[in-house]
Order: C-alpha cells, then structure tokens, then sequence
C-alpha cells in the first residue's frame, strides 16, 4: 500500500511538473510579429515606426526594431509582453498577440500634432566636404532617440522632425556633424573626412 502511495505521489509530480514546464514555456517562448505599417487615410508605407515591447515588471518600453522604407517590420519579443507601436505625429497603438503572426497596422494621424506646424518632413544631401561627392549610407538621426534614417545612393534622405530637433549626421571615417532645425528647407550637408586633419 505504501509503495502504491508513493508510486501515485510520484506521478502524480511527474504530471505536474511537465505542466508547469508546458506554461512556462507558453509564456517566455518569444513570438515573432512581422508586418507592415502604414498611413490610416492614405496607406502609403510609414518608415521608422517604433516597434517595441512594454516589460509588465518594469513598466519600461524597449525598442527592438524600426519599420523600413517599404513600412516593413519585424518584432520578435517575450508572450507574456505588450507590443507598442508608435510615430511622431501619429496616435501609438498597444497589442498583444499569444503566437506568431503577420499583421497590417493602420496608424491614424494625431489631431493634435496634424494642426500642429512644428513637425516638418525634412529633406537633404549628405555630402563629402572636399568632392561634393554623395555618402552613400550615411546615418541622419534625431538626436536623443532611436529614430534615423540612412542616405541612399545619391546621398538623399527624408525624415520627419520637430522644430528645434537637432540632427546627428555620422558617417565612417567622416566628423560627425550636427544641426538645428529651424525652418522647413532642404539641407545641404557636407562632412569632412577624419584623415584630412592628420594630413
């Protein structure tokens, strides 16, 4: 009788502990979310898209990716974790998903920040300072966030910022290069080669 008791007990751990392996790997196995992202009125394509994922036992956001020029995303995060979509000028959307998925989001514009003539699309060139030749890949980024975009092959690039943002302008092997953001015009920015200096 005793040996049948403890025969059962065990099983009966047995059983429950494969349960508890099965829920914690339901909930700390990452889910992929993949999509695209565009504009709720028009949809055309939004490009760096914060995609990120709320941590419950912190309360903080942590960015994982940046939709592409296409809008294109790919967000790979804890299940048990909100995933957080936001954008300059647009109103943040929160969601949560318990397996992989592909998703199409539509962000609508924030009122607020819409009638708001703060927020310029800005335009510009990246150049080399001694041919005024393009830099192609060079990173122009809004400085103090996450938010950047790259120069394509002729050097052009477009990103939306707030007046008074200061851009970050960096390329490898060039100084990097900062400017403030007065105006809606296009910029014209040349960076001067590191070895210039020594030479």
């Amino acid at each position: 009788m005793t040996r049948f008791i403890r025969i059962t007990i065990s099983l009966l751990l047995l059983v429950a502990f494969g349960a508890g392996v099965a829920t914690a790997q339901s909930v700390w196995h990452p889910i992929t979310v993949t999509g695209k992202v565009v504009d709720a009125a028009d949809g055309q394509p939004l490009v760096a898209v914060h995609m990120c994922y709320r941590n419950d036992a912190t309360g903080e956001y942590k960015l994982q990716d940046l939709s592409d020029n296409d809008g294109h995303f790919e967000l790979s995060y804890p299940r048990k974790h909100m995933m957080s979509v936001t954008r300059i000028g647009y109103i943040p959307q929160q969601m949560h998903f318990s397996s992989d998925t592909t998703i199409l989001i539509r962000l609508e514009r924030d009122p607020a920040v819409v009638k708001c003539p703060e927020i310029f699309l800005i335009s510009g060139v990246v150049l080399n300072e001694e041919y005024d030749e393009p830099l192609i890949g060079a990173t122009v980024r809004i400085k103090g966030t996450d938010i950047s975009v790259t120069t394509d092959i002729n050097g052009e690039f477009e990103i939306e910022a707030l007046k008074g943002t200061v851009l970050e302008i960096m390329y490898v092997g060039y100084h990097e290069k900062e400017i403030k953001i007065k105006k809606k015009e296009p910029l014209i920015i040349k960076l001067k080669d590191t070895g210039a200096m020594l030479q």
